[in-house]
Order: structure tokens, then sequence, then C-alpha cells
């Protein structure tokens, strides 16, 4: 006899010889118990290059001890999903783009939820996809987490070959044992095991040429969702891909079990055998099912099966009525890709529907006396579920959960935990719909204290940070910079650098004496420079003072639009437009938000390395760009004057900036386009001025006004005038007080005539266009000074005689510029 596996003791013959049983003859059948002994492992080790660790096994272990060995080989972290992938082998056929979108929803739901892939581990049918799949997955995709497949085959089911590689790759192995131990002309499978997967387990049965039954992956997957320590909860997903009959027995076993079975319709045989059914018993909504008939079953196997024998189809035949029935219809889901989104929600639904449909049922078969426990069960259940819909970014399922418990005293904790996930994973629809239904995203700070809404941002930027890929860190490290930040004051550094210097501190609330100086200063300054409308006082300063004190303390109270901010200025330094965008509707002073998020962007452009890169966030610029064209030109329309007053006026929650500044400096060139910013700048420009004077007969008039000095311009130049309905409309402002006012006060056009005069004559020196014409004018006239005094008083250097006075003057001139 030819030893084939590690057994190296005495053969049964020789022991039966030496008891004195001379009539004993080999059996005709292989007796697990009796001919076979248990013998310590002795095959084991890590394949390279792919690094697929392999273990042979008696395939009587229990799967428990096989289940726990594996948990600690992946660090002890469990799986929340395992995704059972079977189906096709020999006779496996897929069109390229279905077989594309299949592996990526694989490959997406075992990253985003922490997910065991189990399949028959051979290589080929769907066993080699899913391994080119993940070797795939490997070279292209950047997510954090590393897949885990574990195919289960048989140690008799690969080759001879496959079988001497494995033994030279495992460690302290006999060497009598690691070589050939069947003859070349022995029939046998030519089957190996496909490489890219984690983990191959070989279960060793003491048979040749021998198929792996599910019995194995049954019981594996029933301990691992049995492992409900630390209220961990694992789901389980059967995905059939074509197949044959024999595949039947896992689809029996998992409808045992009330799993999930996703059937990817358009990959073959078995699979559209029983997608083909499901569709052909069901209404259009799916909702409402019948049981197949025989005669439907055998049409839809003969036309799969064409040559499968007639007692072949009567078997499978029962077992598909079996499968289809009507109570068992909530278990089966199909996948095509003309209706379907992708596998991914295909999968998520599969999960949704059995696990409402298993609490039903639980519930109906409790007693009343048991109905809160299992209240809190079934709340425990949709918890985990939206759990897994925010790491899975689906949200057509947890919008029903959360309609479901919205009249329930643990929605608002729950809606906390959930927004703070969204934020931090950046899933941009669950937010939206959060913030839509008003839920008020300052609740996320523990504590009303302002050093509990800094620690808060810093611990996003970082938790957001560490939920990144690779390709994304490695963007925030380049442009942003490092994290974790030492400090809230870093967050203004980053402003300056990226918007402007002239960005104001928004993470300070202290009151600092050298700071209060500073805006007395600016204060004085912009109302005798840019038109205040009552003269300076001599309790002024003490009433910029106090104005500056209540401003702090308001500061200080961190309010919902606060948190707003600081979530959109931080989606926007984390590069996340997507969730950037639905923020821009939420918070205030929406035109300079977009206007920072763009010149932001466009900052990240200049400082990309790659083309690509440069292109991206160019994009992203004009893309936020447009929107505060866009809100700029809609407020113009509804009002022109308060548009105007929106591009001017300093926003406090965005360090006193202005929308003008921001677009100036990032040469936003789609607003410096629209009729407001024109409508702005010629207000600036002509300040008390009226805008009537940019017609040519005024022109003619603002000339002899000029060369007098302005002292004709009080009676010959028209001024503008306050709005009364404006006025009263400015009332409660959210925009800060301190800006330009370019209308005549009507307390000033009240007093007498001489103080009119002179006031007037004030407001006409005040206006840019008088100072530029000034300026002009000045220029001319040392030009012609200068030569005037080059062409006839520039004498040599022998000859001393008196200066001239053009040269004095340009002396003077020349020197105090």
């Amino acid at each position: 006899m030819v030893r084939c596996h590690s057994f190296t003791g005495e053969s049964l013959e020789f022991k039966e010889t030496s008891r004195g049983n001379t009539d004993w003859e080999p059996s005709n059948g292989f007796r697990d118990m009796t001919y076979s002994v248990q013998v310590p492992i002795n095959v084991f080790g890590i394949l390279k290059p792919t690094g697929c660790k392999f273990l042979r096994i008696d395939n009587r272990l229990p799967m428990k001890d096989l289940y726990q060995f594996i948990l600690e080989d992946c660090g002890g972290q469990k799986p929340v999903l395992i995704l059972s992938v079977y189906g096709g082998a020999k006779y496996f056929t897929m069109t390229e783009r279905l077989e594309k979108e299949f592996i990526k929803g694989v490959i997406d739901a075992a990253t985003m939820a922490d997910a065991w892939i189990l399949t028959a581990g051979i290589d080929n049918g769907i066993s080699k996809l899913v391994g080119e799949g993940i070797s795939h997955y490997r070279l292209l995709q950047e997510y954090p987490n590393k897949v885990k497949c574990i195919g289960m085959t048989m140690w008799g089911t690969i080759n001879e070959d496959t079988r001497l590689e494995l033994k030279n790759a495992s460690t302290n192995l006999l060497k009598p044992i690691s070589e050939r131990q069947i003859p070349d002309n022995a029939q046998e499978y030519s089957e190996t095991i496909e490489r890219n997967h984690t983990h191959c387990i070989l279960f060793d049965s003491g048979r040749l040429n021998e198929y792996l039954s599910d019995s194995q992956r049954h019981r594996f997957v029933i301990e691992a969702c049995k492992d409900t320590d630390n209220n961990h909860t694992c789901y389980a997903v059967t995905i059939i891909v074509g197949g044959d009959l024999s595949s039947l027995e896992v689809l029996q076993n998992d409808i045992e079990q009330k799993r999930p079975i996703v059937l990817i319709q358009g990959s073959g045989r078995l699979a559209d055998v029983l997608a083909m059914l499901v569709e052909q018993t069901s209404n259009s909504d799916r909702n409402q099912h019948q049981n197949p008939s025989k005669q439907e079953i055998e049409q839809a196997l003969r036309r799969f099966y064409p040559s499968v024998s007639h007692s072949d189809v009567s078997t499978a035949k029962r077992r598909i009525q079996k499968i289809l029935q009507e109570e068992n219809r909530y278990l089966l889901h199909v996948f095509s890709m003309n209706r379907d989104k992708n596998v991914v929600e295909t999968i998520f639904k599969a999960i949704l529907i059995t696990t409402k449909e298993k609490n039903k049922v639980e519930h109906d078969q409790k007693n009343k006396n048991e109905s809160l426990e299992q209240e809190k069960r079934c709340r425990k259940d949709e918890d985990q579920l939206v759990d897994l819909t925010l790491e899975w970014n689906y949200f057509d399922g947890f919008l029903p959960i959360l309609q479901a418990q919205q009249d329930e005293i643990m929605k608002i904790q729950n809606e906390i935990m959930n927004l703070e996930n969204c934020f931090k994973k950046n899933r941009s629809t669950f937010i939206e719909y959060f913030l839509i239904s008003g839920f008020d995203p300052s609740t996320l700070i523990e504590k009303d204290d302002i050093s509990c809404y800094q620690k808060f941002i810093l611990e996003l930027y970082v938790k957001a940070y560490n939920a990144m890929n690779r390709s994304h860190k490695s963007r925030v490290d380049t442009l942003f910079g490092r994290l974790p930040l030492k400090s809230i004051q870093e967050l203004n550094y980053k402003l300056n650098k990226f918007v402007g210097s002239f960005f104001g501190p928004i993470y300070s609330f202290k009151d600092e004496t050298f700071n209060n100086r500073v805006k007395i200063d600016l204060n004085y300054h912009a109302c005798t420079c840019c038109g205040a409308h009552r003269h300076v006082e001599s309790n002024s300063e003490l009433q910029v003072i106090n104005n500056i004190i209540e401003y702090d303390q308001i500061n200080d109270k961190y309010t919902k639009d606060h948190i707003l901010c600081d979530l959109f200025l931080w989606s926007v330094f984390m590069d996340m437009p997507e969730t950037t965008k639905i923020l821009l509707l939420h918070v205030r002073s929406r035109i300079c938000a977009a206007l920072i998020a763009s010149a932001i962007f466009k900052k990240y452009s200049k400082l990309s390395q790659t083309v690509y890169l440069k292109q991206k966030f160019l994009t992203q610029s004009l893309e936020f760009e447009t929107y505060a064209a866009m809100f700029t030109d809609k407020c113009y329309e509804y009002n022109e004057k308060r548009a105007c007053e929106l591009l001017l006026r300093q926003i406090p929650l965005f360090g006193n900036v202005t929308c003008m500044q921001v677009a100036i400096s990032s040469e936003s060139k789609k607003l410096v386009k629209t009729a407001c910013f024109d409508q702005a700048l010629n207000q600036i420009w002509y300040n008390k001025l009226s805008l009537t004077n940019r017609q040519t007969t005024a022109k003619l008039l603002l000339i002899p006004s000029i060369l007098t000095f302005g002292l004709i311009a009080p009676w010959f130049i028209s001024y503008r005038k306050e709005n009364e309905e404006l006025t009263s409309n400015t009332t409660n402002n959210a925009l800060s007080e301190e800006g330009i006012n370019y209308y005549v006060d009507r307390q000033h056009s009240k007093q007498d005539k001489c103080t009119n005069y002179w006031t007037r004559f004030r407001y006409f020196h005040e206006s840019p266009m008088i100072k530029m014409s000034y300026h002009f004018i000045s220029y001319v006239w040392f030009l012609l000074v200068f030569s005037y005094m080059m062409l006839y008083h520039l004498d040599g250097r022998n000859t001393f005689t008196i200066p001239d006075w053009s040269e004095i003057y340009v002396i003077i001139t020349v020197s105090t510029m």
C-alpha cells in the first residue's frame, strides 16, 4: 500500500496478521475512526511572496478551536460580517462588467465592515476571482483595513505537487514525509490552492480526490455568529455566483440558520436558476411571493443544466422547492446590474430585512412579560445596523431605522453618537439628514465650556485623519500639516497662511489690553478715514472699550453658528468637499464661507506636487467660487444696496474679514465679474458723493471743484442721501456694525448752513476718486517741474549758484516720497 499521508506507523494488515487474523481483507470503503489516527499538526507555514498562511488539520477538529485560532491570528479583531462566497468552479463565467462590479462590492464590504470572506480556496472559478480581486486591491486601494479572506478546502482535493510544496514550506517537518508519496501515474485532481487568500485551511479526512462539503463552513459561521462577548454582533451573508447543483447544500444550511443569501443574476447556472424563479414568483415590488410549481423549477433547470440526468433533476427540484418556500423568501435577495445600484447595498439590504424579520418572528413568539427585554434586544440590533450603515455609507438603510425610532426616548443620545461618527467618517449624506432634521451640532460637546469646545475640534481633526485612507492622509500631511495640532491657536495660523494675513483670530477668547488698543486705533481710523456719520466725541474711546468688552463677552458664548463655522473650516482643511457643500448651506455668511473655501483649495492647488492634485483642487476652488458668485447675484436681485453691504461688512464669525477682502486676495474672478461687486466698487470709489456724478455733465462740474480744491463742491456736487427704509431694516444685523457708511447723515443735513458746508467739504475730500485726482494732478505737476528743471536750470558741477525754485521743489518732493 502506497502511503499518501503523514502516518508512519505499522499498517493495518500487519496489525491484523500479528493478532492471528489470517482472513483479514482490505475494506472497500475508508472508515475515518478505524483506518486513521490523530497526529500532531505538521503542515503549516506561510507561502511566499503572497503571505498566504496555510494549515493542515483534522476534519474532525472542533470548529470552535479553529475559529479562536484564526481570531487570535487576526489580532483579536472580531468580524462584523462573514461573507461566504460560493458557486462556480470549472464552469464559471461572468461578463467583465458584472465581474468588476461584483469584486468591487465584495472588497468594499469587507474593508468597510471588517468582514471575513470565506471561499472554497481552490485556484479556479469564484475562489480565483475573489483572490485576484484581493491582489488588485492590495496594489490599487489604500484602505487602512486589510482584507481577510479564508479558503477552506480538503487536503485530498489539491494535487500532489501542491501538497509537496506546502510540506517543504512547513517548519520542523520530517524529511521522509516531505518526499513524494504517490506515484506519478496515479489519477488525482489537478487542483491547487489560491495563493492570494490570507488564510488557507486544509481539512484532512484521509481520502484523496475528495471535495469539501459545506459542513465545515456551516459550523465555522455558526461559531463566529455565536461569539457575542462584549455586546459583539456578527452578521453572516452568503453570495452565490453561478454554481452547480452541489451548491444547494450551502443554500439549505443557510436557510436552516436563517442567514440571508444574495444571488448574483447573470453569473450563470444555479444563481440564474434561483434568481429567475424568485423573479417569476414575486410581484413588481417584491413584497408578495408564491411558491414555484414543479414545472417552473424543471423548466429552469433544463434551461441551465441541459445535460443533467433525470434523477439529479428530480433531487434538485425537491431541494429548490424547499429553499423557495414562501416563508423563506425574505432570506433570498437578487442582485441585478440593470436594477440595483451596487453589491454593497444589496448585501446590507439583505442583512437589514433579515434582521427585522427575525426580530418580528421572535417578538411574536415571546410572551407579553418578556416584551420589554425583547424590545431592548431589538433596539440593540437596530443600533448595530445603524453603525453598519455608517461604515458602508448606505443612507437608504439608515433612514428607515431612524424614522422608526423617532418617538423613542433614547433617540437624542443615539443621534449625538451617530452624528459624531458621520463627521469622523465623512458621511456627507448622513450629515445632511441630521442638519435638515434640525439637530443642533453644539450638543456634540459634553460641557458648555470654551476648553471643551476647543478639545472637541482638535479631537475631530485627529479622528477624521485616522479614518482616512493612505493617499488622503498623505495629502493632508503635505498641505495642511502634521496632526495632532499642539493647540487651537495653530488654526489661527493656518487661516492666516491659506486665506490671508487680514484674517483675524477666531480661536482666541482672551480680552487682551494690547488687542483692545489696536481695535481702538482701528476704530478711530475707520471713523475719520472711511467716513463715519458723526464726529468723534471726547468719550468715544470709552464707548469703544465698552463695545469691545461686550463683543468679547458675546464671543465667549459658543453657539450653534460657531460650531457650524468650525465644522465648515474643518471639512475644508481636511479636503472633504462633499461635506463642505452640505455645511455651506447651514453656516451663516455663506458668501464669505464659500470664498474662504475657494481660497484654501486654491492655495492647496499651488502647494500640490502632482498635476492631478493641482487640477483637482483648482476645480474644487472654482466650484466654491461659483457658489459665492451665485449667492451674490441672488442677493443683488433681491436688494441691490443690501447685497453691496454684504460684500463690505466685517464678519465676526470669520475673523472680521469682508467678502471683498477675501475675493480680492484670492483673485476670485467670478465674484469680481458680478454686477454687485462692480456696484460696491463704485460706492467705495465715490464714497459720500452721489453715483450720478459718473454722468458726463456731472464730471464737467467735478473739474472746477477739484481746481478750486473743493471750495465750490458743496454747492455744485450732488451727495448721496440715506434711505430711511434701508436704515430701519439694518437693525439686528448679523454682520458687524463696523463698516463704511456711504450716506450723508440726516443729522448733519439738518445743521446750520455753515456747519453743513464744511461737512460736505470734508466728505468731498474723503472720496477716493477725489484723492486719486489730487494725486494725479500732483504727479503731473511734479513731472512738469522736473522737466523744466532738467531743461533750463541744471547747472554743471563746477558752477555754484543759488538753486532755482524748481530744483528746491524737486529735492523736497523726492526726499519726502
